[in-house]
């Protein structure tokens, strides 16, 4: 969940709202993840496949909503591992300067390096590759990491809000004229919604879960999750507020590392966060790869769309049809750059927020349509903590694709334009695929989905 974006733009943050309101918001944000994130615990503990929303889709709404689910969340996955695979070249610059090279081309007014875009799609192959070769290696590397970036993290933190100043939070609010600009603080909570997520990506690996590892757990470490990364963003934000005076820290590049460096004197503290972002970047990409792959599987399984998608390796037991598919793809959108960042945001919100309200309304209609089903996790306050989850997921739907209209100067937004693009390609994957439907009748189809085994090592 905690990948590299937070360096990028933690200064945004601040200057936006101030540190304060920035924590607020994060706090806010957290709390309507909590929502969502109960009401995936339920509908995972009840349908523990792979492909996650895709099957709670097909159970509480049928086949063509299941692949409008499947198809957006893939967009979603694919999209953050551009945003990660993208943002290696920013940090590897600042980490060993020189090292992005020339500029080859513009695009969307700034420009693309050769060595920024190389190592992206070094990277990008790599995760590609480890992914080929089985979850085994993926998890166990993922794992090494997480603790390792865990740990400095916690030695940065420690540092900042240990030998920081706390003069140095004032003002707590950014304001205007006639007091605090709320509308940053609001600015800020709207990107929550990306910076919160990953913990959706529990919901595409159930299939292949340890076993022994109960499904109440799974429910708790989701919940666990959420309340972990709100608590990480918020130190991060109090931490680096207060090295500098904001009007000094908002003149550095990336103040959430080099803030530190001119503090407190230590290079080697500005790296230790560049390591850590470089590490979240890693375990982000790596576990959203692995999470779009799963979604595409799904689909194919079922014989939603191509059945190549749910073809199985004989060896490493992975989809690699969808795997190669999932690489490609990313590699193709590394050539957009840095000036893609920000709209890679705002799409996975879009996508992320309609999968969320599904699932919400899902725990609501299986409660009232089968009452009988009792999930191992059972959210408290049933179908009020559902409803509220409903509401929450519409609202930053719609400001998710709002926002980038507005911020453009109410211009049709580059998010708009690959929303669109990418439901075109969709509606050809699906007419293509009549004749796969009709592969398996709908009461194969279900058993197809909602069975775990097919897939697990």
């Amino acid at each position: 969940m905690v990948g590299v974006g937070w360096i990028v733009v933690l200064g945004n943050w601040l200057d936006q709202a101030g540190p304060a309101g920035a924590i607020l918001a994060f706090i806010a944000g957290g709390a309507v993840m909590l929502l969502v994130g109960l009401c995936y615990a339920e509908m995972g503990a009840l349908f523990p496949v792979s492909g996650g929303e895709v099957a709670y889709a097909y159970e509480t709404f049928g086949l063509g909503t299941c692949f409008a689910t499947g198809w957006f969340l893939a967009l979603s996955y694919i999209a953050t591992a551009v945003f990660e695979a993208v943002s290696v070249g920013w940090i590897a610059d600042t980490l060993a300067p020189g090292i992005q090279g020339r500029a080859l081309y513009i695009s969307r007014g700034a420009p693309v390096y050769f060595g920024s875009l190389l190592l992206a799609l070094i990277v990008l192959i790599a995760i590609t590759f480890l992914n080929y070769l089985g979850i085994k290696p993926a998890a166990r590397l993922q794992n090494i990491l997480t603790y390792a970036k865990i740990a400095f993290a916690v030695v940065v933190i420690g540092v900042g809000v240990g030998f920081g100043k706390a003069a140095h939070l004032e003002p707590l609010f950014r304001k205007g004229e006639t007091g605090i600009l709320w509308t940053g603080v609001f600015g800020v909570f709207l990107t929550t919604l990306f910076w919160l997520s990953g913990f959706n990506t529990v919901a595409q690996l159930l299939e292949e879960k340890a076993e022994g590892t109960s499904l109440r757990m799974v429910g708790r470490m989701i919940v666990l999750a959420i309340c972990a990364t709100t608590l990480f963003y918020c130190s991060v934000i109090l931490a680096c507020a207060m090295t500098l005076p904001r009007s000094s820290l908002l003149k550095l590049d990336l103040p959430a590392a080099t803030g530190f460096e001119v503090a407190f004197h230590s290079p080697m503290l500005a790296r230790t966060v560049l390591l850590i972002a470089l590490l979240g970047n890693i375990t982000v990409l790596n576990a959203i790869f692995l999470a779009g792959t799963r979604v595409l599987f799904s689909l194919g399984r079922a014989r939603i769309i191509s059945h190549y998608f749910g073809k199985v390796d004989a060896v490493s037991r992975v989809p690699v049809f969808a795997v190669v598919f999932c690489g490609l793809l990313g590699c193709t959108g590394v050539f957009l750059g840095r000036s893609a960042i920000l709209p890679m945001v705002n799409l996975t919100s879009s996508c992320f927020a309609f999968s969320y309200l599904l699932v919400c309304l899902g725990v609501i209609k299986m409660r009232r349509r089968k009452p009988e089903l009792r999930s191992a996790y059972r959210i408290p306050c049933g179908q009020f903590t559902a409803g509220a989850g409903v509401l929450a997921s519409l609202f930053i739907l719609f400001l998710s694709l709002y926002e980038p209209y507005a911020a453009g100067g109410k211009r049709f937004p580059l998010e708009w334009v690959v929303l669109l693009v990418w439901a075109a390609l969709g509606v050809l994957f699906w007419i293509g695929g009549q004749k796969i439907r009709k592969a398996l009748n709908e009461e194969q189809r279900r058993k197809t989905i909602l069975t775990a085994g097919v897939i697990a090592e």
